[in-house]
C-alpha cells in the first residue's frame, strides 16, 4: 500500500469514532494523518511549559531581556505558516539550547544566546524553532513513539482528573527530548530561512548561526551535547542551508551585509546573568 493509498483509506475513517483526522500540512501542503486536534495540541504545550521553563533554569528575570527575545519571536510568529499562540521565552540554563514544544511554546536558553554576535542569529534560532511547531513536527514525532490509542486518551484527559500538568510534561518531554529526523531538521532549517526573510532579517544568520554552532560542537563537545541529541549537527546540514540561501529568492541579502541590529543586540546580551560556575 502507497503512502498517498494509505493516507486517503486514513482521512475515509473520519465517520468512524473520532480517533483520526486528515489536513493539509500549513508547511508542505500534504495531506497527513493528525490523532489530536489543533486545541488539544496547544492545551499540551500550555500544560507542559512551566514544567519546562522550571527544568531549565527558570525564566530569566530580566523584563528588558524577556521582552527583547518576545519581540524578535513574535516576527517570526507573525511569518509563520501557521497561526498559533507562539510564546518566546529565555530560560535561565547555561547549556546551549532551544526547543518547541507542541502548540507553541518556544525556549532559547541563556548559554546559547550567550554565544551568538548579532540579532539575525537569534532570529534564525527562533525562526527554526518556530519552523517545527508550523511543521506539526512534534505532534507527529509524539504520534509515531506513543501511538493512537495513548495519544488520544492523554490529549482527551489534559486539564481533566486523573492526570497532572507533570504527568503532561513527562510526555511531552519524552518526545521534545528525541532526535529529531535529518529531514525534520533540514525543513526547520529551510522553513527557518523563509520566515526570518519575512520578517524582515538577513537570512544568512542561519549559516552563521549553523557554523558558530559547529565550530563549538568540534571544540566544546560535552557542552553541547544536550542540544545535538535533538538537533543533529553536521557539516552536510550547513552546506543544505547555504545552497538554499544562494537561491535568488534570497539574492538581496548576502554574507558580508553588516546586521543592523547588532548594537542593540550586544547591549540586551550584556543583560545576561553570570554564567554559573561548578
Amino acid at each position: 500500500m502507497t503512502r498517498r493509498t494509505f493516507l486517503l483509506l486514513a482521512c475515509s475513517l473520519l465517520a468512524m469514532p473520532a480517533l483520526v483526522g486528515c489536513s493539509a500540512n500549513p508547511v508542505t501542503g500534504r495531506r497527513e494523518l493528525l490523532l489530536i486536534s489543533r486545541e488539544e495540541e496547544i492545551a499540551m504545550g500550555r500544560e507542559a511549559a512551566p514544567q519546562f521553563e522550571k527544568e531549565f533554569g527558570g525564566r530569566v528575570p530580566n523584563a528588558s531581556l524577556q521582552r527583547y527575545v518576545q519581540s524578535v519571536g513574535a516576527r517570526l510568529a507573525a511569518a509563520s505558516d501557521r497561526p498559533m499562540p507562539y510564546s518566546y521565552t529565555l530560560v535561565g540554563s547555561d547549556v546551549p539550547n532551544a526547543f518547541a514544544l507542541p502548540g507553541g511554546p518556544v525556549f532559547i536558553t541563556a548559554g546559547l544566546l550567550r554565544r551568538m554576535t548579532n540579532e539575525r542569529q537569534l532570529a534564525a534560532v527562533l525562526g527554526h524553532e518556530t519552523a517545527h511547531v508550523a511543521a506539526r513536527h512534534s505532534v507527529k514525532q509524539m504520534q509515531k513513539q506513543m501511538g493512537a490509542q495513548l495519544l488520544v486518551e492523554i490529549a482527551g484527559r489534559i486539564g481533566g482528573e486523573g492526570r497532572t500538568a507533570g504527568d503532561v510534561a513527562k510526555v511531552v518531554s519524552s518526545v521534545v527530548t528525541l532526535k529529531y529526523s535529518r529531514d525534520d531538521e533540514y525543513q526547520a532549517d529551510a522553513v527557518g530561512i523563509r520566515y526570518a526573510a519575512r520578517a524582515g532579517y538577513n537570512p544568512w544568520g542561519m549559516a552563521e548561526l549553523l557554523n558558530v554552532l559547529k565550530g563549538l560542537a568540534d571544540t566544546e563537545p560535552g557542552t553541547f551535547g544536550e542540544m545535538f541529541q535533538t538537533h543533529p549537527m553536521s557539516s552536510k546540514r550547513i552546506r543544505e542551508a547555504e545552497a538554499i540561501l544562494k537561491d535568488d529568492a534570497y539574492a538581496k541579502w548576502s554574507p558580508t551585509q553588516r546586521d543592523r541590529s547588532e548594537r542593540y543586540f550586544m547591549r540586551m546580551r550584556s543583560l545576561l546573568p553570570d554564567p554559573v560556575t561548578k
